[in-house]
């Protein structure tokens, strides 16, 4: 109750968007708030007149003069409250705080001239005109929290009753009782005005400043999902969907000359078996690289997964040839290689028996490269890449000749990306693979707690813990345990680093073997001086 009491009263200050929602409230306010006191200028400047033209002028009475002198004090203060607003919101920052303090004591100060303006109603008979209508009129027009301005109204009540007595009516009627309970009256009323139209307006504010919260956090979401529906992923390319709007817009051209390049990558097939994905991406992502400083980002497209289209309007011939030559020279020169077909028209402009053309093209550049055996020199040149990485060191050679018949799983793991790359895996390993979505420092420790004995699975921990291991790595030995699985069998796990794999990542190579491996191998690889591989 008290919680609701508060937050009904603004003593809650915790409120979303608060800030925002004050500057809303001051923008909206601003040109209501400077007709009003132009309203109070003009209509008191009229009274500080009629009273002037009054037989006596205004300062034959005592009360004439008290008006005179409080229409004038009002005339004066809400001219330099305006001109001082108008100063603030022109060059203060953040000047809507600067401008409710101004405003709120300009309140202030209107509430209280009005019981004293009636007060001084008291001695001509005059009741409580002023003050009901300045009160009301303060409790529709309030930006205050509803507490600050239940106070001021209360304080203004109080000051009014207690003044009253001093201010006796002309006829010697005792009004007191009546105007008590009409001013209470007029209290409760005008804090429940100001209370209500105080949190509609937060409550209005607040809600329009979600709303458009949301429509720019879903402005942002489509944008990205479009980005998304646009663009490769992997090359940030221009994707397939790029690639038929641009082809429909290029249906309709008017352009001197269109030119389509249609690209295939040789041997991306071979790269992924041989070298992994990675392998595969990083080459797909270097022949974007290399197209884009040929051409602008929004002709270049990947159509699909070794696929790459080329769709430029009004580039001469020869500039195209030109840059294709130096497009293949840093293919060559990245170790990669390409199939181009190229079809260049300035007549007969239909962009689809252009790019029919090319691709025809690209089909025979890629038929050439396969009959000339360049399959073959692909394959022996990545064969010659995985030799030397499995190959580098005896211990790999001896792995290779003499204990593949016995080894349980053999691993190639990236410490940075916890993914393996299997050399051989056995079905139940492949099962817990899947089962922690190829996590293999998770599989490695879900192995231990299923399938090796209480007393060795401990063994485990400090060698999925890729940073122990690094260290481990590092040292004199090659790191190791032997361990026993439920079923009896006595297992050997050795790790090696490699040296010359991705130079950007830390890549081991973890090999399960049956005990029988230390018997095999003996004394001399524990001997060796480089245990990487």
């Amino acid at each position: 109750m008290w919680n609701r009491l508060k937050k009904l009263f603004g003593i809650n200050t915790n409120i979303q968007h608060y800030d925002e929602v004050l500057q809303g409230i001051h923008r909206e306010v601003i040109q209501r708030n400077f007709f009003f006191h132009l309203f109070i200028i003009a209509y008191e400047i009229i009274m500080a007149v009629s009273i002037s033209m009054r037989p006596g002028g205004p300062f034959a009475k005592p009360r004439r003069v008290a008006y005179f002198g409080m229409y004038l004090l009002l005339i004066l203060v809400t001219m330099g409250v305006t001109l001082a607003e108008l100063w603030i919101d022109k060059t203060k920052k953040d000047s809507h705080h600067a401008y409710f303090k101004t405003e709120h004591v300009y309140m202030v100060f209107l509430c209280f001239w009005g019981v004293f303006i009636t007060l001084n109603d008291q001695l001509g008979g005059n009741g409580l005109t002023v003050y009901t209508y300045l009160v009301l009129m303060l409790a529709i027009l309030s930006t205050m929290k509803p507490w600050k301005t239940t106070l001021l109204f209360f304080l203004s009540f109080a000051t009014l009753n207690l003044l009253l007595p001093y201010f006796p009516d002309p006829a010697g009627l005792d009004n007191s009782y009546n105007n008590l309970m009409n001013s209470l009256f007029l209290l409760f009323a005008a804090v429940a005005i100001t209370t209500s139209l105080y949190n509609s307006k937060v409550q209005t504010k607040l809600n329009e400043i979600i709303i458009q919260w949301q429509y720019q956090q879903i402005a942002s979401a489509n944008k990205l999902l479009s980005e998304e529906a646009l663009v490769d992923a992997l090359t940030n390319l221009q994707n397939r969907n790029s690639y038929e709007k641009a082809v429909h817009a290029l249906t309709e051209n008017n352009s001197t000359c269109i030119t389509c390049i249609y690209i295939d990558v040789n041997g991306l097939h071979e790269l992924n078996n041989h070298l992994g994905h990675k392998a595969g991406d990083t080459m797909l992502a270097a022949v974007a690289e290399i197209l884009l400083k040929s051409f602008r980002a929004a002709d270049v497209f990947r159509i699909g997964g070794d696929e790459f289209v080329v769709l430029c309007e009004n580039i001469p011939l020869k500039t195209v040839k030109h840059r294709i030559n130096d497009i293949q020279k840093r293919i060559e020169d990245a170790g990669y290689s390409l199939s181009i077909g190229v079809e260049w028209r300035d007549t007969n402009l239909d962009i689809r028996a252009i790019i029919q053309a090319a691709e025809a093209a690209m089909q025979e550049s890629k038929k050439e490269y396969y009959s000339s055996q360049g399959n073959t020199r692909q394959i022996r040149t990545l064969n010659k890449q995985m030799e030397r990485m499995i190959v580098e060191k005896k211990d790999a050679e001896r792995f290779l000749s003499v204990l593949a018949p016995v080894f349980k799983g053999v691993y190639f793991v990236n410490l940075d990306s916890d993914t393996s790359r299997q050399l051989f895996t056995p079905a139940y390993f492949q099962e817990i693979l899947e089962e922690c979505d190829n996590q293999f420092s998770k599989a490695v420790a879900l192995y231990a707690e299923r399938m090796v004995k209480p007393q060795y699975a401990a063994l485990f921990a400090p060698f999925t813990d890729y940073n122990q291991l690094e260290t481990m790595l590092e040292g004199d030995e090659i790191p190791g345990f032997v361990y026993a699985t439920n079923d009896g069998s006595q297992i050997r796990l050795r790790i090696l680093k490699f040296n010359h794999y991705y130079e950007d990542d830390r890549e081991t190579l973890w090999i399960f073997s049956d005990i029988e491996m230390d018997e095999i191998l003996g004394d001399g690889t524990e001997q060796e001086d480089d245990r990487t591989i």
